[in-house]
């Protein structure tokens, strides 16, 4: 919920050119605020928001790019422009809160008053001699440039001291010319058993085009497969294929006229189906409802139709949201979960920044279609709760807590009946351990974040599955590297080994830490300690315990660790597109023997420093952050 006000008659505002502009395109635009019967009296002033991903605006340098002027349609009045707020006491917070959509300029009204239908017109992004100026963001969706006035001066109104108009301007970022397909095709399959891929066709930036409607060539590395075309859903193109046998297959898809092409993440052909199956999805991300773009039925229809996920979640903000923007969010969750299809979870972020006892940001999901939202505080920080305070209530309703580590307090609050997993890599990079080879976490370059880190935790003893998810903010979950103010790493993804795509096998594998995460790749990854399988706990004895680890990359597989605690174990490297060796009984693994891998007391292995996970890295820096964890 944008929580400054709504005004009714201060005003309104447009927008020209209003035509859609391609994603990284140049362009100049002038928007005008239209005063409303009040006017604008002297010392007050109207804001104007450029949004985030556009050349950030800028009023000193006429020649260089984002440079703003300002006309008036009213002789006599004189409007200076500011890219700082008109002085004003304000509280951090709620003030953060409203202007995390964009930069604002500030213009104020000299000399004398607007009356009503006087204009101010910002125009931004406009060389001398007529050039473009300015460059729109890199993804696509609604941009909207919102205006908000001061119209006496006296900057009271709350949170920011300005009131929004009632219709706000916005264009539309499109995407710009096809450059690839992307093909996303099911992880597993059983051969002679037709699966379906989704073709999506992409600009440069990942944003999704509409489909290819000319003759494609679909050809795969397994001579004996077919295909058919069932058609487009929405902007999918599907494609039906069965494969002939046992193996590892891909499929590239070709554009005989234009001449794109893309090839599929592999498929595991087995001549059987197995007990579980691997499913991807994003359930980390935020809407207009907190700090995020588009509504909680745009972000699921993208993780739906324009990232193909199997599985997706909301995390807004819970301290940002409403009693109705909560019904909104469950509402919306139940409609989107479609067994077989896209099945969702029902979640937020809960967001303690204070430094109280048990503090940190934690993403809080329930198992069905309600749950309390429970929150640490309101906008107006009039008081706070301590998470330990909330946990009967979630643990109450089945709740599960996912860390999520960008933020410090990882480590402040830990029970085993709550906390389930550990997000170990999003849009703020990778937080398993430092240093990071690759995608280092992004805060951690000016914070010391000791004891913040999922080694740190599994150190403890503390039980953990790890995962990944990308924080969106732009409501592209799954498909997304824009950090609400800037860009980042790319988001990352969560697999997970379930015995059917329905809400409660998902909630299952999550729950029993039979999960991965992917820095946004779809590596597909098999891990077990003497048969027990990722995220299980072995008891008993077990002096020489086989760790079997199988990678399937996307590209080729440069690199495969097993870890235990911070010490490597076992690392294979070579170049090739999986990591499948014979094992005696002819199954096609990697066959790993890690001795005296656990701490053992009267039998039993502990958990904690000693359990083992693995993690692989293709080459391209694609990587599989903290792939998977058990005991052993």
């Amino acid at each position: 919920m944008r929580n400054e006000e709504i005004g009714t008659d201060n005003g309104s505002a447009s927008i020209e050119p209003a035509d859609p502009v391609p994603a990284n395109a140049p362009g100049w635009w002038r928007i005008t605020y239209a005063a409303g019967p009040a006017g604008i009296a002297v010392g007050g002033s109207v804001r104007f928001e450029i949004p985030y991903g556009f050349t950030p605006p800028q009023i000193h340098w006429p020649g260089d790019e984002g440079h703003c002027r300002a006309e008036c349609s009213r002789e006599g009045a004189r409007i200076e422009l500011t890219v700082e707020a008109p002085p004003v006491t304000r509280d951090p917070e709620p003030f953060y809160y409203v202007t995390r959509w964009g930069r604002m300029v500030y213009a104020q009204v000299l000399d004398e008053p607007l009356d009503a239908g006087d204009t101010i017109t910002l125009v931004y992004g406009r060389h001398p001699g007529f050039q473009p100026g300015a460059w729109a963001r890199h993804f696509a969706g609604e941009a909207e440039f919102t205006i908000a006035t001061d119209v006496d001066g006296t900057r009271s109104a709350r949170f920011s001291g300005y009131t929004l108009v009632r219709e706000q301007p916005a264009i539309e970022v499109v995407a710009a010319e096809p450059d690839h397909f992307e093909i996303c095709a099911p992880s597993y399959a059983v051969a002679g058993e037709a699966v379906e891929l989704a073709v999506l066709t992409r600009d440069g930036e990942s944003n999704t085009c509409p489909p290819v409607e000319g003759l494609i060539e679909v050809t795969s590395n397994d001579p004996l497969a077919t295909a058919e075309f069932p058609g487009e859903r929405g902007v999918q193109r599907r494609i039906r294929v069965s494969f002939g046998g046992p193996g590892e297959k891909i499929v590239r898809v070709t554009d005989l006229e234009s001449g794109l092409t893309g090839v599929s993440n592999p498929t595991i052909c087995t001549a059987q189906p197995g007990d579980l199956n691997l499913f991807w999805g994003d359930i980390h991300g935020h809407t207009i409802l907190s700090d995020g773009l588009k509504s909680p039925e745009e972000y699921f229809q993208f993780a739906r139709d324009e990232a193909a996920l199997d599985f997706s979640a909301i995390a807004d903000h819970s301290q940002y949201l409403s009693d109705e923007d909560w019904e909104h969010i469950q509402r919306a969750a139940a409609e989107f979960n479609v067994p077989g299809g896209m099945v969702t979870l029902l979640g937020y972020e809960y967001s303690l920044n204070a430094r109280m006892t048990h503090y940190g940001d934690k993403c809080i999901y329930y198992p069905g279609d309600e749950g309390p939202l429970l929150r640490a505080t309101d906008i107006d920080r009039s008081e706070y709760a301590d998470m330990a305070e909330h946990a009967p209530t979630w643990k109450n309703h089945g709740a599960m807590m996912i860390l999520h580590q960008h933020a410090h307090g990882s480590g402040s609050f830990y029970d085993p009946e709550l906390v389930r997993l550990c997000e170990v890599y999003s849009i703020w990079g990778a937080s398993e351990d430092l240093p990071s080879a690759t995608r280092p976490l992004m805060p951690a370059r000016d914070r010391d974040y000791s004891g913040h880190l999922a080694a740190d935790l599994l150190a403890e003893g503390w039980i953990l599955g790890l995962m990944a998810a990308s924080d969106d903010h732009a409501g592209r979950p799954g498909k997304t590297d824009w950090l609400r103010v800037r860009r980042a790493y790319p988001g990352g993804l969560a697999a997970v080994w379930a015995a059917e795509l329905t809400r409660e096998a998902v909630w299952d594998a999550l729950w029993n830490r039979r999960c991965y995460g992917t820095t946004g790749a779809r590596i597909a990854l098999e891990f077990e300690v003497d048969g027990e399988p990722m995220g299980g706990i072995l008891t008993g004895e077990h002096p020489e315990p086989h760790i079997e680890v199988a990678v399937t990359g996307t590209e080729a597989v440069a690199l495969v660790e097993v870890l235990r605690g911070r010490e490597v174990v076992y690392s294979y490297t070579g170049v090739g597109p999986s990591v499948r060796r014979p094992s005696a009984a002819g199954s096609e693994r990697l066959l790993l023997r890690a001795c005296d891998s656990g701490r053992r007391r009267d039998g039993v292995v502990e958990p904690g420093l000693d359990q083992p996970r693995a993690r692989a890295r293709e080459l391209g820096e694609r990587v599989t952050p903290c792939a998977a964890r058990s005991s052993a």
